[in-house]
């Protein structure tokens, strides 16, 4: 069985040509990529093309960016510090500095392909404050997903902790079959190593409490881990109100 068989979400070809872009101002298109609408887990990226002089303002990301010049030579302004670039240079910046891109050229266009480092990243224009999501800036209409977390606490029997995890392991597939599942992990406590959380990236609650409780694949996991508990897990959802770097 193949990756995508066993996946709520399939593989894609994205052809920048055939998507929407966003015009920046001042000469810049910016079309995103791979979203969290389309089925991203952990970062986002695109592309943003820059007509010969073009520049976008000054701006700092709660999140690591890294940027690849695709098409031409560009300048980058990195707190202050400018620095030529030319086609495949390669940039990263930490999250929170001041950065900007320019086309280096009069009379030639110029094109970088940026990843942030998670689905949650945010742009803060320096000179306004102007302050948003990535993702809502470029969702349509019903488009934006906002993953919500599944964590669950649990307390595993003593000398079962072996035998748990290799339970844990054969799961993945179940998980990966569910309707609306995006990511998993297994975190282990340092301080009480019988004590471990479980965080499940859904795009909703109901994907979670309602498709997946109810579903065949539900019923394999617990028979998988169930034996293993120590007592009965402890189970919250989140959303993310605030990535500072």
């Amino acid at each position: 069985m193949t990756n995508a068989s066993r996946s709520s979400y399939a593989p894609q070809v994205f052809r920048p040509s055939e998507l929407p872009s966003k015009d920046r101002g001042a000469g810049a298109k910016t079309t995103p990529l791979v979203t969290a609408a389309r089925g991203a887990t952990s970062y986002l990226n695109g592309i943003t093309q820059f007509e010969p002089g073009a520049a976008i303002g000054h701006h700092t990301h709660n999140v690591a960016e890294s940027v690849i010049v695709i098409r031409g030579n560009a300048v980058v302004d990195i707190n202050g510090v400018e620095t030529a670039l030319s086609t495949f240079d390669t940039t990263f910046v930490p999250a929170n500095i001041p950065h900007h891109f320019a086309n280096a050229s009069d009379a030639e266009p110029m094109a970088i392909f940026w990843t942030y480092g998670s689905l949650d990243s945010t742009r803060t224009m320096v000179s306004t404050g102007e302050h948003g999501r990535i993702d809502s800036e470029h969702a349509g209409a019903g488009d934006e997903v906002r993953v919500v977390r599944e964590i669950a606490q649990l307390e595993i029997k003593p000398g079962h902790e072996d035998a748990f995890e290799a339970a844990v392991a054969e799961a993945i597939p179940l998980f990966q079959q569910a309707t609306g599942a995006r990511t998993f992990a297994l975190e282990r406590s340092e301080e009480f190593p019988q004590r471990y959380r479980l965080i499940v990236g859904w795009e909703t609650v109901e994907n979670h409490l309602i498709d997946f409780r109810g579903s065949e694949q539900f019923q394999a996991w617990r028979a998988l881990v169930g034996e293993h508990f120590a007592s009965p897990p402890a189970v919250e959802h989140v959303r993310n109100v605030l990535t500072g770097f």
